[in-house]
């Protein structure tokens, strides 16, 4: 049964490039929103609120080693003592779920050595990880205090990802030890969202006139745009007054992220040194690799828009040694020959980068954020936006900051103090008051297949079917709603019944279809994909079979699809399994 209030919230945001872990009570909440504990991590010399994605797991492929910084430098020893060949590290693994077609519980995915494991046992460890790492700290301050129903688990999700992938992280954090019913998906630039209503004015940069009160009072529309490490989410909202908003365009985005950049970088290294150069460094001098990437990521949020002057990383050494030794050249007399002449140059450990060169590294994400935004608010809908509000680690990068605001002088550009915790804190609030978002747009639009008497002429032959009842056209795409379609939170769409047609049959599948295109004919049709099934379970074989039928409605408000389902005699609600996980 789901908790109603609880007495505490832990809510995961689970990135590409970081993750961490935050907290409050009820009571908290009820005095404060903002008041919320965010986990902080070791990072070498320093302490941070999140630390990175990152997992390694031993070589039996299932007993997870540690997560984070530790897991970095502990693979870093391993590198070292040549014993890292048969262990499992894992890096930046999030995208590969959004990138993948046919998500499903078998789905494998690649170490940063190309050695598989499955993709449920490597996300359900990191979240397994978090949740221990939340009961260890607050251990002795919540025995006696809290039982396991007294906690509710936020999980963060891109507003982006289809019902699959939710119900994959879902799936992955149930076999963490967090129980279904605890367990709440939030959409992370809905609940960034959330957080902004509440904090106060001194802690936001504001380009432009409006005020945050301008902002969030009723009536007013806002865009949400949450920059993160892998994907780049957009969503719209209006506030209705008393805390509530909606949903005023469908989520939208792509993969544009920061390690975008981070691959520019990459693919400049690559460039540099050649491609067999940089594995062999990346494979025998992890520590010195993982360096070198820290030490970009600070640049990246440094680099200001504007300023020409030279961008200086260490290099390690370990890099500049095997270039010589394999190719017997010094690199920084094979650079004053190549195309990278004038551009960069190697002093010693360090390198140094024209900032006009560095910059370019940004090019390609900075231009598809700021071309997308721009098309949407070209959108008839959405006339009446007035401010944009920057959230996510990518978000704290000036270069972007810059694009948006030169970009779009006429709209506010609001951007959190700590825009990078933004989601993980508004997903604590989310979870202590999930109805504050009312309303939402459809992605797509969803059906179900279904037959119709068969018209010569319109339907496709190949469907035609003999029945009892005449010629009928199979396969024919049945609307439930539409891409675009407004959908209010706890809304029933229309109910729709199903006969039962063997005589012991207590249970009845049927599959769900999505399509991007607001009418499709067919489930056949282009751009038609099974999502997946649902399952209606524990139907009373007692009841004649003549009277045998159950009614189903889905609902489509929330953040993942819901499906209700009753014995059309008896009246009993009944069981249902939704499976998108082919």
């Amino acid at each position: 049964m789901e908790i109603e209030k609880p007495l505490m919230v832990v809510a995961i945001d689970f990135g590409t490039t970081y993750s961490s872990w935050a907290c409050s009570m009820r009571h908290e909440y009820e005095d404060n929103p903002t008041k919320i504990y965010v986990r902080q991590w070791i990072g070498g010399e320093h302490f941070s609120p999140k630390a990175p994605t990152t997992v390694l797991i031993r070589p039996d492929g299932k007993t997870l080693e540690t997560f984070g910084y530790e897991a970095q430098n502990r693979y870093a020893e391993l590198v070292e003592e040549g014993q890292h060949k048969t262990w499992y590290f894992f890096t930046r693994f999030k995208m590969k779920i959004f990138s993948t077609n046919e998500l499903s519980r078998q789905t494998m995915i690649e170490d940063i050595t190309g050695k598989l494991l499955p993709a449920i046992t490597v996300f359900s460890r990191a979240i397994q990880f978090m949740k221990d790492d939340f009961m260890n700290q607050f251990k002795s301050k919540l025995e006696g205090r809290l039982e396991e129903c007294d906690i509710r688990w936020v999980l963060t999700v891109p507003a982006i990802w289809n019902e699959s992938a939710k119900q994959f992280m879902r799936q992955a954090a149930v076999t963490a030890g967090i129980r279904n019913e605890y367990l709440r998906i939030a959409l992370e630039p809905e609940v960034a969202s959330l957080l902004c209503i509440y904090l106060p004015v001194k802690t936001f940069a504001i380009s432009g006139s409006q005020s945050t009160f301008q902002t969030f009072k009723k009536g007013s529309k806002y865009m949400v745009l949450d920059a993160g490490g892998g994907t780049v989410d957009i969503t719209v909202h209006e506030v209705l007054g008393l805390g509530k908003v909606k949903e005023l365009h469908k989520a939208s985005g792509g993969a544009w992220g920061g390690t975008v950049v981070d691959g520019a970088f990459r693919q400049f290294l690559v460039k540099l040194v050649g491609d067999s150069i940089f594995q062999k460094f990346s494979l025998e001098n992890t520590d010195d690799m993982l360096d070198m990437l820290r030490t970009f990521e600070v640049k990246k949020r440094e680099i200001q828009p504007k300023k020409d002057s030279a961008i200086v990383l260490r290099i390690p050494m370990s890099l500049i040694n095997i270039y010589q030794n394999e190719t017997g050249k010094v690199l920084q007399e094979s650079i004053s020959q190549n195309e990278f002449a004038g551009k960069v140059k190697i002093i010693n450990d360090k390198i140094k980068l024209e900032g006009t060169f560095f910059r370019e590294f940004f090019a390609m994400a900075v231009q598809s954020i700021t071309s997308f935004v721009r098309t949407l608010l070209q959108n008839k809908n959405l006339e009446g936006v007035k401010s944009i509000i920057m959230v996510g680690g990518f978000s704290e990068c000036q270069i972007l900051q810059e694009s948006i605001m030169s970009s779009f002088p006429e709209i506010n550009t609001i951007i959190p103090q700590d825009a990078g915790l933004v989601v993980l804190k508004g997903a604590v609030i989310y979870g202590h008051n999930h109805d504050m978002i009312v309303e939402r747009v459809c992605r797509y639009t969803y059906g179900i297949a279904g037959a119709r008497p068969f018209i010569k002429g319109v339907h496709k032959d190949e469907y035609m079917e003999e029945s009892d009842v005449g010629p009928l056209c199979n396969n024919i795409f049945v609307k439930i709603v539409e891409a675009g379609q407004h959908v209010k939170l706890h809304e029933r769409q229309t109910e729709r019944h199903f006969n039962l047609n063997i005589e012991d049959q207590d249970e009845y599948s049927f599959p769900v279809y999505i399509s991007s295109s607001a009418s499709p004919t067919y489930v056949t049709d282009v751009g038609c994909t099974k999502l997946g099934s649902v399952t209606i379970c524990g139907i009373d074989t007692s009841v004649p079979l003549k009277d045998r039928k159950v009614a189903v409605s889905m609902i489509f408000g929330g953040t993942e699809i819901e499906v209700e389902a009753r014995d059309v005699h008896t009246n009993e609600i009944t069981t249902v399994i939704l499976d998108f996980l082919q």
